[in-house]
């Protein structure tokens, strides 16, 4: 599963120069104990050695240009204190 996360991670940062939205889509794993599901994927190419742990969800931004909004958002939580 750690695997997964950190090819999707390159992705999703690959897809941002690439100035596309992306959303990482996990609790998966359940798709794995669903027997028709699992014949589904498999019909798609999904080997039996296989499973399913993580998604990316990619497009471009629902804006007029279709560009992200790079408006950095508002900074909050605790202040980090160093003693």
């Amino acid at each position: 599963m750690a695997d997964v996360a950190c090819a999707l991670e390159n992705m999703m940062i690959a897809a941002n120069d690439l100035d596309l939205g992306s959303c990482y889509i996990n609790q998966l794993k359940w798709l794995n104990e669903d027997e028709n599901l699992l014949g589904y994927f498999k019909e798609l190419g999904l080997q039996e050695n296989e499973r399913i742990y993580g998604a990316l969800a990619l497009g471009y931004a629902d804006t007029e240009d279709g560009m992200p909004d790079r408006t950095p958002l508002p900074r909050k939580g605790n202040t980090v204190e160093w003693l």
